[in-house]
């Protein structure tokens, strides 16, 4: 049994790639009258000849289980379900604890007020496959998928196009499923800046309203970010769902894959040649629905997470979300809990500037002066400010000016201040000897 990678050379996948490139560089042909064009070419048919036996797909989540095709002949689209059982675990995550999840519960983890009354078991989540990265109405989106809880299972279902002239049946019926299902909100992961917009463009050229227009968006990306920028370099769907969840993708397709792939398959009709990315694109619905539930759940117990980065970054969430006391509860923990000076340096950083909002100066400056004694310039200007505005001790206020530029780690901005500040301060105590010195 060949592997994906294997079947894909076979398939003269660089060739393809170059017709269609080719063909991009030609002005004045519609997607479609590309895409024909590409049909056309006497291309190899190797992977499309009957007999060879079907590529292994990704192995599922445990539990996941597909329901029939529906798919006639000439049908436009087709559907495909997968059901994923809700006592299934995924790292930390039991799949079937979403269900318990209150109204509002999303709010703090999207940084939205629209999801303040939004039941999570009326979200959507939703993913797409496309033709290309580039966006814009040169690329298509061939397969829509949608992942929503039901009382028994996490359900995905994936629409898939057959047909590039038929693109309006096939986006009336997803519509028709969306208008039927009544989703509350929408989950992505970088459907901000791509997902959705292209789908936006696809329902405008059909002179159609998108369903999903006007839902409040969770583009779960952002979060990602926050949560995990000082614990993994990568914050892909994929590498955290492996790290996070133990979803191993080893066997899956790659995404840069997709677009030969799918065009493969118009070529030749084998379905089985977009198996895998329904597989993959399957995969990434429970694996982001697993991971937002895994960063929903840190917020209800930062004992959860394995890491003080981890931490963190939910005290950030906390605070941009303004619920400042528990941002300072998460910072101190994460101050207790990493084994990390960088991190430790961030808490503390972030701690000492709630604690200098809620004018709680006795604290911050135990904080300041930690972080001064390992050089750090930010702390040492909030020293200096401290000992000149509110102890009057320009002596003191001096010192940790002038620590700060001999320390050399200033920006040019950064240094300009503090060089201001230097020659401020000297003429306050060159002015206040001057009062000592008189009779």
């Amino acid at each position: 049994m060949k592997k994906l990678k294997e079947r894909l050379h076979d398939l003269e996948r660089g060739k393809i790639q170059d017709t269609w490139r080719r063909l991009e560089g030609q002005g004045g042909l519609s997607t479609r009258e590309k895409l024909d064009r590409l049909v056309r070419q006497n291309l190899k048919r190797g992977d499309g000849e009957a007999g060879e036996p079907s590529p292994r797909p990704p192995a599922p989540a445990a539990g996941a289980a597909d329901a029939a095709v529906r798919v006639g002949t000439n049908e436009p689209f087709l559907v495909k379900d997968f059901s994923y059982s809700l006592e299934g675990r995924y790292g930390k995550v039991r799949l079937g604890s979403w269900l318990s999840l209150k109204p509002g519960a999303l709010e703090v983890i999207a940084g939205d007020g629209e999801f303040a009354g939004v039941d999570p078991r009326r979200v959507a989540f939703f993913d797409s496959e496309t033709t290309g990265l580039a966006g814009g109405t040169g690329t298509v989106p061939f397969m829509l998928g949608f992942g929503f809880f039901a009382a028994d299972a996490f359900q995905a279902r994936i629409f898939v196009l057959l047909d590039l002239g038929r693109e309006g049946e096939f986006l009336d019926a997803v519509a028709r499923f969306l208008e039927e299902k009544g989703f509350a909100a929408v989950v992505t992961y970088n459907g901000k800046a791509f997902d959705l917009p292209l789908l936006e463009t696809r329902y405008v050229l059909q002179r159609r309203r998108c369903p999903l227009q006007g839902l409040p968006h969770l583009d779960f990306l952002f979060p990602a970010r926050t949560i995990w920028r000082n614990t993994f370099d990568s914050r892909k769907l994929g590498y955290l769902g492996e790290m996070l969840l133990g979803l191993s993708r080893d066997d899956d397709v790659d995404g840069s894959d997709i677009p030969a792939l799918y065009f493969s398959f118009l070529r030749s009709g084998a379905l089985r040649l977009i198996e895998p990315v329904i597989e993959h694109n399957a995969m990434d619905l429970v694996g982001l629905a697993a991971v937002v539930l895994l960063g929903v759940l840190y917020l209800d117990d930062y004992s959860l997470a394995g890491d003080g980065g981890e931490i963190f970054g939910l005290g950030r969430l906390c605070e941009r979300a303004g619920l400042l006391e528990k941002a300072e509860e998460f910072y101190k923990a994460a101050r207790a809990a990493s084994a990390r000076d960088d991190v430790a340096v961030l808490a503390a950083r972030r701690l000492s500037i709630l604690l200098k909002k809620r004018k709680l100066y006795g604290e911050a400056l135990e904080l300041w002066r930690e972080l001064a004694d390992a050089h750090d310039a930010q702390a040492q200007r909030e020293l200096s400010v401290h000992f000149e505005h509110r102890e009057r001790d320009y002596a003191m206020a001096l010192r940790f000016v002038e620590g700060a530029i001999e320390d050399g780690r200033l920006t040019p901005a950064r240094r300009q201040e503090m060089e201001k500040r230097l020659e401020r301060l000297r003429r306050k105590i060159a002015q206040l000897e001057g009062k000592n010195d008189l009779p």
